[in-house]
C-alpha cells in the first residue's frame, strides 16, 4: 500500500493508455489499441492576430533522439512519524522514430529508451540504497513502443511493452511526460500569440479517477516555434483505495514549453507539487497517511547537450555506455540544474 501512496504523490500531468485484447480475427491484421477518446479542448482567448491553425508536421522517416532528466523528493507521515525518500537526478536517453504517416492521417513512431544514466549525487549514495536505485531504473532499458498521434497533438493510440516490470510511479511519471510535456494538444480553430486554451482530461490510475485541467498560454510564435506557459491542476474526489479509503487528493504543475512544429521533440521543463491523505492500514492497523511530493522534470533534444556544454565549460557529450542494457555512470555528463 506505502508504494500506491507514492504511486498517486507523484503524478505530474496523468494519462493512460487502452489496451484491450482482441478477439482472433482471419487474415485481418490487428490494428492495435482502439484510439483514445480526445481530451476537451477549450479556447479561452484567441490571442492576437494574425491567427493561424496550429499542427504539427513531422517528416516521414524522422528519428529523433531526446534527453529526459528527472529528480524526486517526497515526505511522508503515518501515525506521527515522518519519513523522507527521493530519487537523485536521472537522465534518460530516448530514440523516437522514424516517423510513420498513418491512413487516418495520424503520425506513428516507434520509442524506445536506450540508455539510464545517474548523476554524481548517486555517488555520496551507500552503496546498498545505489544498488537498489539502479535496480529500481534497470527495467525502463526493457521498456519499448509505439505513439500515435494527429496533428494537433491529441495521442490516439499508444502501446508499450516492458512497463509491467518499471516500478509504478516510474511508469506513471513517464507516461504524465509523454503527453504533457512531449505534446501539445492544439484547438481546432485558429488562435493567434496571447492566447490560451485549456485541456480537460478525467484520468485513472490503479482505480483512482483524478479530474486534470492544463491550461497553455501561447506566449510568442514564429516560423514554426511555438513558446509557451504551462500550468496544470488536478484534484481527486473521496474514493475507495484498495483497503483503504483516498480522504484527498491535489497537485499542481508549472512549466514551460519550446515546441517545434516539425519535430516530436520540444524543450520543456516542469515543476509539481502534490499532497494527498489516505486511511488505510499499515501493520495491520488503521493509521491516516499524508504524502507530499516534489516532481521536476526537464526534456531537450539530444542536439541541444551541446549547447548546454558550451555554457558549462565542456563541449564533451555523454558517453556511450559499455553495456546499453545497465545503468551508466559516465561521469563527465552533467544534468541541467544539479552539478
Amino acid at each position: 500500500m506505502m508504494l500506491r501512496v507514492v504511486l498517486v504523490a507523484c503524478l505530474l500531468v496523468l494519462t493512460t493508455s487502452c489496451r484491450p485484447k482482441y478477439q482472433p480475427q482471419t487474415a485481418i491484421v490487428d490494428p492495435g489499441p482502439p484510439q483514445r477518446v480526445p481530451p476537451e479542448i477549450r479556447v479561452l482567448d484567441p490571442g492576437m492576430t494574425p491567427r493561424v491553425p496550429l499542427r504539427y508536421n513531422v517528416s516521414p522517416g524522422q528519428t529523433e533522439v531526446l534527453y529526459l532528466e528527472l529528480v524526486m523528493l517526497s515526505a511522508t507521515v503515518v501515525g506521527g512519524e515522518g519519513q523522507q525518500s527521493g530519487m537523485p537526478p536521472v537522465q534518460l536517453e530516448v530514440k523516437m522514430g522514424p516517423a510513420e504517416p498513418t491512413p487516418e492521417g495520424f503520425i506513428r513512431h516507434a520509442v524506445r529508451i536506450t540508455q539510464v544514466r545517474l548523476s554524481d549525487v548517486a555517488d555520496k549514495m551507500e552503496p546498498a540504497a545505489r544498488e537498489q536505485l539502479e535496480n529500481m531504473l534497470e527495467p525502463l532499458l526493457r521498456v519499448q513502443g509505439w505513439s500515435e498521434m494527429d496533428a494537433q497533438g491529441r495521442i490516439r493510440r499508444s502501446e508499450f511493452r516492458g512497463l509491467k516490470d518499471v516500478p509504478p510511479r516510474l511508469s506513471s511519471m513517464l507516461g504524465n511526460i509523454r503527453t504533457a510535456l512531449l505534446t501539445v494538444p492544439f484547438p481546432s480553430e485558429p488562435v493567434g500569440a496571447r492566447s490560451r486554451w485549456e485541456v480537460d482530461r478525467k484520468v485513472q490510475l490503479s482505480g483512482i479517477w483524478v479530474d486534470q485541467t492544463v491550461t497553455y498560454d501561447l506566449m510568442e510564435m514564429n516560423q514554426g516555434k511555438l513558446k509557451l506557459q504551462i500550468s496544470a491542476r488536478q484534484s481527486a474526489p473521496p474514493q475507495a483505495i484498495g483497503s483503504g479509503r483516498l480522504e484527498a487528493y491535489q497537485a499542481s504543475v508549472i512549466g514551460s514549453s519550446v515546441v517545434r512544429l516539425g519535430f516530436f521533440t520540444p524543450f520543456s521543463e516542469a515543476e509539481s507539487t502534490s499532497q494527498m491523505r489516505i486511511n488505510t492500514y499499515v501493520q495491520g492497523r488503521p493509521q491516516l497517511v499524508r504524502v507530499e511530493t516534489k516532481v521536476a522534470v526537464r526534456v531537450y533534444p539530444a542536439e541541444a547537450a551541446r549547447e548546454f556544454g558550451a555554457r558549462t565549460g565542456t563541449e564533451e557529450e555523454p558517453e556511450p555506455a559499455q553495456d546499453p542494457r545497465k545503468v551508466t555512470d559516465p561521469g563527465k555528463q552533467e544534468l541541467r540544474w544539479m552539478k
